[in-house]
């Protein structure tokens, strides 16, 4: 995903967002994510982002994920920009990407609230507006 994405929130971006937000392990890591480090963690604190959470710290609290399939779902987030990756030798730590949560929700919001939009015929379809 661009760098800028958090800044040019066009229907592809959106839609690897949602895409990503549409699995319930990837929102409950969100929300592990959102909670910050435990005291009792496996790594050493991040002193550059001491809110930042070890990979593996997160594994035992979603019930043992085998280190693959966390790191498939990291890859998803990550992809759709929603956490960042920061490593420090051996150690991963993740964080939320509170701009692309808040662009997203922006990006929805004036998209789908408000005045409805004029509609447009479908293309192909040969069917006009209706009023």
């Amino acid at each position: 995903m661009p760098a800028d994405w958090p800044y040019r929130a066009g229907m592809e971006n959106v839609a690897e967002v949602a895409a990503a937000l549409g699995d319930p392990t990837r929102l409950r890591i969100l929300d592990l994510l959102v909670a910050g480090r435990a005291e009792a963690c496996c790594s050493p604190a991040n002193p550059t982002a001491p809110a930042a959470v070890c990979a593996c710290d997160l594994a035992p609290v979603l019930g043992g994920m085998a280190p693959s399939k966390l790191a498939y779902h990291m890859g998803r987030l990550r992809k759709a920009g929603l956490v960042t990756e920061q490593r420090r030798g051996k150690w991963v730590y993740y964080s939320i990407d509170r701009r692309t949560v808040a662009a997203f929700a922006r990006s929805v919001t004036s998209r789908w609230s408000g005045r409805p939009r004029p509609r447009r015929p479908l293309r192909g379809s040969g069917s006009q507006p209706r009023p």
